[in-house]
């Protein structure tokens, strides 16, 4: 099950296995009265989706539903931890669904130890992690 964590610098989720489309609408909703108390203040959020499973469609469509609004309701910056590639390019084809892209950056746990600074480091300065990966996406 997804969990919402309040963090110093905004967010962090933390969305490990297969996400039902019942789990997603739970997470969403627990998300939604989290963020809402920042009543639009900007924020910044990590998804940590290590060993996260190919979701079915309905749970990516509630996904991409939350990246627009996080976007809409104060997020300025995201930074999604993946372990696969498969990973990545699905993040990335749903960023840029839902308008978010721009501001996400992926970083892969599996190629790189410094993973947890790179994205705290990118939410909190906007310091870019290398950018290589997604120049192909």
């Amino acid at each position: 099950m997804a969990e919402n964590l309040r963090t110093e610098y905004g967010f962090r989720i933390n969305a490990p296995g297969y996400i039902t489309p019942a789990e997603a609408k739970v997470w969403f909703e627990d998300l939604r009265t989290k963020v809402s108390v920042k009543r639009g203040r900007p924020f910044g959020l990590m998804a940590d989706i290590r060993s996260q499973k190919a979701n079915p469609p309905e749970t990516q469509e509630i996904i991409k539903n939350a990246m627009a609004w996080l976007r809409q309701n104060g997020m300025v910056r995201s930074a999604v931890v993946v372990d696969s590639t498969v990973a990545r390019l699905m993040m990335v084809r749903m960023a840029k669904q839902s308008g978010v892209y721009e501001w996400e950056r992926y970083i892969d746990a599996s190629k790189d130890t410094d993973w947890e600074h790179k994205a705290i480091d990118w939410i909190t300065n906007a310091t870019e992690p290398s950018k290589e990966e997604d120049a192909a996406a």
